[in-house]
């Protein structure tokens, strides 16, 4: 049978001072929302520390009622997920630009420096045999591709 995951006790972050400022609004909200505790350093020393306003404004240790932790996680895997997804796309409509341009590039040689016309530009051809073939052709010749994940 499965055991239930208990939730490991969260650890504090360290930062230091320049840091902490930098990311100050952040770290109040992970504060409030996930109950992050955020120790401030000052040369290596701890300073000061963010905490949830449940640590502070009463003598028992902080609980963040559950379903507000869970949706609150949640909520920042689906933000995390289609921050991912963007960026897949945009990752792939950029390739797709730049083997357009190389191919077009590559054409433009082609008609101005023909195979066996000129030394530097066959040493060109051969240095980029790789990058010129399509990306879903192997070395060998066999059909592959080069996973956008």
């Amino acid at each position: 049978m499965a055991e239930t995951a208990v939730p490991l006790p969260r650890r504090p972050i360290e930062l230091p001072i320049l840091e902490a400022r930098t990311r100050f609004t952040q770290l109040v909200r992970m504060a409030s929302l996930a109950s992050q505790v955020t120790v401030i350093t000052d040369q290596g020393r701890p300073a000061a520390a963010i905490v949830p306003p449940d640590a502070v404004l009463s003598d028992e240790p902080s609980t963040l009622p559950k379903a507000r932790t869970e949706h609150a996680a949640a909520g920042w895997l689906r933000r995390i997920e289609q921050v991912r997804v963007a960026v897949r796309r945009q990752h792939a409509t950029r390739i797709s630009e730049l083997e357009q341009a190389l191919t077009e590039a590559w054409g433009v040689i082609d008609h101005v420096a023909p195979r066996g016309s000129d030394r530097v530009a066959d040493e060109l051809r051969v240095a980029q045999r790789d990058v010129r073939q399509p990306r879903n052709m192997l070395s060998d010749g066999r059909q592959g591709g080069h996973p956008i994940a």
